[in-house]
């Protein structure tokens, strides 16, 4: 079996090298995650596809269990959850629940 050895040449033909070149843009620079305000001089975060995202992590049962009472409420699990978590902030603000690690408690009126 004949041994390889290196060409000193280049190995890619004219035609490839140009078609690489032209896959390869250099309009814009990368838009920065913060950038400068033009009047105050204070950073303004900008929003990319997402504003922000949560990770939960769910057994399939609740999964399954959350995601069928959400389907009935004819709302998203995204929306349920939104909208849980706001409902439960409210009650707490209000004195009426307690919030901890043991899990939330309804305080006596």
């Amino acid at each position: 079996m004949p041994l390889a050895k290196k060409n000193p040449k280049d190995v890619l033909p004219e035609s490839f090298k140009a078609q690489i070149q032209g896959n390869v843009k250099k309009d814009e620079p990368p838009v920065p995650y913060y950038e400068e305000s033009a009047s105050a001089g204070e950073k303004i975060q900008t929003k990319g596809r997402y504003a922000d995202s949560v990770n939960l992590r769910l057994s399939s049962g609740k999964r399954n269990e959350f995601k069928a009472f959400f389907a009935k409420c004819e709302i998203s699990m995204n929306q349920g959850f939104e909208a849980a978590v706001e409902y439960l902030i409210m009650e707490a603000n209000a004195g009426r629940v307690k919030v901890s690690k043991c899990g939330v408690t309804k305080l006596v009126d």
